[in-house]
């Protein structure tokens, strides 16, 4: 089989996290991540999954040696560069399929804040500012 190695960029508070479970890591608000992800991988990358978009997207994208290898979640613009949109889907199908994975030990999320109800619009601010470590969870019961 094939080694695969995960290079990821990050704030400077999600080092630790991705080093945990092994990604080696690139802080991209310490410097220009191209050049930090050429590094390990001059030849460039077989494939990138971009979480962010935009900008980000659009730094890291003529990274990978084929564009079509170019994933993005979330930005369909992804298209122009010759790579694949891949849609969030949160309907109860996925939702559930998740669960079932969490629940055998398949995924493993990192909870960073449990919320009330009455407290999730300030939930889901924390979520939208993009700068979370974890899933941040709003307790219904």
């Amino acid at each position: 089989g094939r080694e695969l190695r995960v290079i990821g960029t990050g704030s400077a508070a999600k080092r630790e996290h991705a080093e945990a479970i092994g990604v080696r890591f690139i802080d991209y608000t310490a410097g220009d991540v191209v050049t930090a992800a050429r590094e390990p991988a001059p030849d460039g990358f077989d494939g990138i999954v971009d979480l962010v978009g935009g900008t980000s997207l659009r730094t890291v994208a003529p990274l990978a040696r084929d564009p079509r290898n170019v994933i993005a979640v979330g930005d369909s613009s992804v298209a122009e560069l010759g790579g694949r949109f891949v849609e969030r889907r949160l309907d109860r199908e996925n939702l559930e399929r998740s669960a079932r994975l969490a629940l055998d030990g398949v995924l493993a999320p990192v909870i960073t804040a449990v919320h009330p109800l009455s407290d999730a619009p300030a939930a889901l601010a924390t979520v939208e500012n993009g700068h979370t470590s974890g899933k941040v969870v709003i307790k219904v019961t």
